[in-house]
């Protein structure tokens, strides 16, 4: 197991290493989160034919803040500095694995990957990302209402609000330990802000509903069931170009984290899917 920083744009990049395959998992986090949270995927694939490597997104856990903001918390600034670091590091032949955030991230590079091409991209599995945006189109229809009513997009969120965000994230974990709340509390506050505002703004950035439509590169998309803010209907709906197993794949008893929730049942799944496709 490898800790490490990488400067990109002028910001330092934690993440954390392991496994010295060629063929890669990259772990992107949601919107208050960390890389902690992916610790059960690490327990899971130690020894494996696959390496993993988390990222903490600018602003977020052990990563410095953005020295500039207003580019670097959007969703295509995300994209970009995960794309940097990649390269940085010489990471070849990966799978991109995206929670929330990091789904729509995920879906961003996606994006990139048909406007320029990418070779070492293989394929992605997101949950908890509906493909929506930039812009303001069928967002009511992808997300359920409590997203709306949450601390998602705020910059200055009271502490009370904030946790109540962690325990809608974390879905039907019991405990949810105290590093989540930590890594919620730590994030700043302008990358909520910044990244929900430009995004419904819809300036710019790749068009996730068409991207999800032409890419053609292997899918995999999971939905917990009991997701407060992700609408299962919108992700059946959506056109996947190349859906793995030709089907969204639901957890009925797991909420917006279902990696965390049921570890077991999802780590079994992601390393099917990887091995399917690297």
């Amino acid at each position: 197991m490898k800790h490490g920083d990488v400067k990109i744009e002028g910001l330092t990049l934690s993440y954390q290493q392991q496994g010295s395959s060629d063929t890669t998992i990259v772990l992107l986090h949601g919107n208050s989160a960390c890389k902690q949270v992916f610790a059960k995927q690490f327990d899971f694939f130690r020894g494996s034919q696959f390496s993993l490597l988390a990222f903490d997104l600018p602003g977020h856990g052990r990563s410095g803040n953005a020295r500039l903001a207003q580019n670097q918390y959007t969703i295509p600034g995300y994209a970009q500095i995960i794309d940097h670091a990649l390269t940085a590091l010489k990471v070849k032949n990966y799978i991109v694995l995206g929670w929330s955030l990091g789904g729509n991230i995920a879906l961003e590079m996606a994006g990139c990957d048909l406007a320029k091409g990418n070779a070492n991209f293989k394929g992605m599995m997101v949950f908890g990302a509906p493909p929506v945006g930039p812009g303001v189109e069928n967002l009511e229809k992808a997300y359920l209402p409590a997203t709306f009513a949450s601390a998602v997009g705020d910059e200055a969120a009271p502490s009370d609000q904030i946790d109540s965000f962690v325990q809608a994230i974390y879905g039907t974990l019991e405990p949810i330990p105290k590093q989540f709340y930590k890594c919620a509390h730590r994030t700043q506050g302008k990358a909520r802000e910044i990244m929900v505002n430009h995004w419904m703004g819809g300036t710019n950035g790749h068009n996730q509903y068409e991207t999800a439509s032409k890419w053609t590169k292997p899918v995999c998309v999971v939905h917990g069931n009991l997701d407060p803010f992700a609408a299962l209907d919108y992700l059946k709906e959506t056109p996947w170009r190349n859906l793995w197993q030709n089907e969204v794949l639901e957890f009925p008893n797991c909420g917006h984290a279902p990696f965390i929730e049921d570890p077991q049942t999802f780590n079994t799944i992601l390393d099917k899917f990887a091995a399917n496709i690297l």
